[in-house]
C-alpha cells in the first residue's frame, strides 16, 4: 500500500470568485476539481484548473486558490509509508482516465454517507487512485522514450542503429519493443528504417545529380548492389528506371 495515514478528508463547494489563501500542511494533498474552473498557485508556479483535472501538493509547499467558476472539490490529506516507491510532483494535471473519475466518484460516497469504517475504505480508494497515477506517469514516461526511440531513428536512419541497444531504452525487450513499435507505426523497426532510406533515395534521384553508388552510400546501404535489390523489391523497379520514368514525359 502506498499511503499509511489519512490526515483529512472532505468535500466542498467554493462559490464563484472566492479565494483560499496561501497555507501548507505537513502531509501531501490531492485536490480533485469535480466541476468549475479557476487557478491554483502550488509554491511559486500558477496552475489552471478545470472540471476533471487534480492537484497534487507535496508537504511543507505554499498554495492557494482562486474560484472563477463555482467548485466542487474532493479534498485528501495523507502521508506515504517511507517504502513508498511512488513519488509525487507539485502540479495540476488533467483525468484522462475513466478509472480515476469512478474512484472520485466512489470517494465522494463514502465521504457523504460514512457508512461504517468509511475512513478505512477512503484509504484504501486513495490507494488505488495513487496507483492509477502512477500507472499513468509510467504509460507517459514510456511515450516520450518511445518518442525518443522514433526520433533517432528519423535523424539516423542512414547510419547502422543498433535496435536491440535503441530498444533498451524504453526498458524492453527488442521483441517487445519491435510489436510496439509495430502497433504505433504499422512498421517493424527494420522495415520503417529501410522504407526511410528508400523515400530518401527518391528525393536524391529526382532533385540531385548523384550517382546511384553516391545515392547508395548517402541512404545507408552498403553496396549499390543491396540498394538496387532493395528499391526494386520495394518499388518493382531498378532505381534507374524509377529516375527515367519520371523525366520522361
Amino acid at each position: 500500500m502506498f499511503s499509511n495515514q489519512l490526515e483529512f478528508s472532505f468535500m466542498f463547494y467554493h462559490k464563484p470568485e472566492t479565494e483560499i489563501t496561501l497555507h501548507h500542511h505537513n502531509c501531501y494533498e490531492l485536490v480533485y476539481y469535480i466541476t468549475g474552473s479557476g487557478a491554483t498557485t502550488i509554491g511559486n508556479v500558477e496552475y489552471a484548473y478545470e472540471k476533471n483535472t487534480f492537484s497534487l501538493i507535496r508537504p511543507q509547499t505554499g498554495h492557494s486558490e482562486i474560484h472563477h467558476e463555482a467548485t466542487e472539490l474532493l479534498c485528501i490529506g495523507f502521508k506515504l509509508n517511507n517504502s513508498a516507491s511512488i513519488h509525487l510532483e507539485n502540479g495540476v494535471y488533467p483525468d484522462r482516465s475513466s478509472l480515476l473519475m469512478q474512484l472520485v466518484n466512489k470517494l465522494k460516497h463514502e465521504l457523504l454517507s460514512q457508512r461504517l469504517y468509511y475512513q478505512l475504505k477512503v484509504q484504501l480508494l486513495l490507494n488505488e487512485f495513487l496507483v492509477e497515477i502512477e500507472r499513468m506517469r509510467s504509460a507517459r514516461s514510456f511515450l516520450e522514450l518511445f518518442e525518443y526511440t522514433e526520433n533517432y531513428i528519423n535523424e539516423n536512419f542512414n547510419q547502422d542503429i543498433d535496435l536491440p541497444s535503441l530498444a533498451k531504452i524504453t526498458g524492453y525487450s527488442y521483441d517487445h519493443f519491435r510489436h510496439i513499435f509495430k502497433d504505433k507505426t504499422g512498421e517493424s523497426p527494420l522495415s520503417y528504417i529501410i522504407n526511410k532510406r528508400i523515400e530518401h533515395a527518391k528525393k536524391l534521384m529526382l532533385s540531385t545529380d548523384l550517382t546511384m553508388s553516391a545515392i547508395s552510400q548517402d541512404c545507408g546501404f552498403s553496396n549499390s548492389s543491396q540498394f538496387s535489390s532493395t528499391f526494386r523489391k520495394l518499388t518493382g523497379l531498378t532505381p534507374s528506371d524509377f529516375k527515367r520514368s519520371h523525366f520522361i514525359q
